[in-house]
């Protein structure tokens, strides 16, 4: 064989200014592509959320149905991740699937109750016996020597309890342990008639309203209390008064540890402050309040339609006393109130009626058996439906009629 000749071949100079370039612009390229499809799925996931806002339900899939014996006396409040039931010999702790998580028993004529995140006071009104507990069971039995008349928790188990006995009002704090961290007496000669009691999520604020009618016409006065550092270098802890003429506020809130709600027959006051409180929006109407109610977030009132014989006015509004949406309805309701996702739930024994924060009616359905109660469990569609004997765990169907609210929203 001959030898073989090479001198077709050549050295290839190589340009790696182009190469370089041809890289960035397949990665822009790339990069472009990527963010089309996000934009895509993010307008797609903006349509679908602003639909489903809109949506509006009258039908439901029973995803499971889970059989109770309560007695008629039994009462229902939503808790931790399930619910709370209650009645005049014990309350219980229930998942959703009927399982009972605690049982506490007792003897109470009428039994209250009140829930601050994860923490339950159970007192006997008119009793003298009050259960502290958590969602892993009682932690204090407190007994007290005088007839219980409110009683309020903290987040960490603190307790405020308001007494009454010969005309004179007696207000008392514990740990979660029942231990005593302060009491005090409130006289009706000297101050008036203490109507209520409102103890902030952390357990540092108290705020008292009292009402006095020696003079011949009401007023209130409402005291508040600080039991942190504010209120170590006060007399009895108070860390301010104020009082108004012709005016009942039978009712207080603390919407949170600084903000406190006080209802009335002519509207409703906001206070701010834990350590001096002040006097911050004021909500006053001439309209007779019919129902109020509240969560950390929002108070509703409602009013009587005067253009509707079976007429009622919804009015939610925000801790400025801002008001954030009006839902007209004819809805005769036995209980109203926020669910855990600010939802408006209006029931009577055999009716339903849920609004949105946009104030649109979000869930009718008028149903054969008599209900109890309606809990919101976890994602947009789900809830829980006591009825009688049943629990039911029910989704929203996906069909129904789009609609707005009257602003568009």
């Amino acid at each position: 064989m001959g030898d073989r000749t090479r001198n077709n071949l050549h050295v290839v100079q190589t340009d790696w200014d182009e190469i370089e370039q041809k890289i960035r612009a397949h990665r822009v390229r790339r990069l472009r592509r990527t963010a089309l499809i996000v934009a895509i799925c993010v307008a797609a996931f903006i349509v679908y959320y602003v639909a489903m806002l809109r949506m509006t339900y009258d039908e439901y899939t029973v995803t499971e149905e889970i059989t109770r014996t309560d007695t008629s006396a039994t009462h229902y409040m939503a808790y931790g991740d399930g619910y709370l039931k209650y009645s005049n010999d014990g309350a219980s702790y229930v998942s959703l699937k009927n399982t009972i998580l605690w049982n506490q028993g007792y003897e109470m004529e009428n039994p209250m109750v009140c829930v601050c995140q994860s923490y339950v006071a159970v007192a006997d009104r008119e009793g003298e016996t009050i259960y502290v507990l958590n969602e892993d069971g009682v932690q204090s039995e407190i007994i007290v020597n005088m007839p219980i008349s409110r009683v309020e928790v903290a987040s960490q188990g603190t307790v405020a309890v308001l007494m009454e006995e010969s005309g004179t009002g007696y207000l008392s704090l514990y740990d979660k342990n029942g231990d005593q961290i302060a009491e005090g007496a409130i006289h009706a000669e000297n101050s008036g008639i203490p109507m209520d009691i409102a103890l902030s999520a952390n357990g540092k604020s108290l705020a008292v309203s009292i009402v006095d009618v020696s003079s011949g016409a009401a007023q209130t006065t409402i005291n508040f209390y600080n039991f942190g550092t504010a209120g170590q270098n006060e007399i009895d802890n108070l860390v301010g008064t104020f009082t108004y003429e012709d005016t009942i506020l039978p009712e207080l809130f603390y919407m949170d540890d600084s903000v406190l709600l006080a209802f009335g027959d002519q509207g409703v006051l906001t206070f701010t402050g834990s350590s001096s409180p002040k006097e911050a929006g004021r909500l006053e109407t001439d309209d007779e309040i019919q129902s109020i109610f509240y969560d950390d977030s929002y108070f509703g009132l409602v009013y009587s339609d005067p253009t509707k014989d079976a007429g009622r006015i919804i009015k939610i509004y925000d801790g400025d006393c801002n008001e954030q949406i009006s839902i007209e309805t004819e809805f005769s309701y036995d209980s109203i109130g926020f669910l855990d996702n600010h939802e408006i739930c209006l029931v009577n024994s055999a009716q339903c009626r849920i609004f949105t924060l946009g104030g649109l009616q979000k869930f009718t359905y008028d149903f054969e058996d008599e209900i109890i109660a309606v809990f919101h469990e976890s994602g947009f569609r789900n809830y829980v439906i006591l009825k009688e004997d049943v629990t039911e765990r029910v989704r929203l169907k996906l069909f129904g009629n789009i609609s707005e609210t009257e602003d568009g929203s």
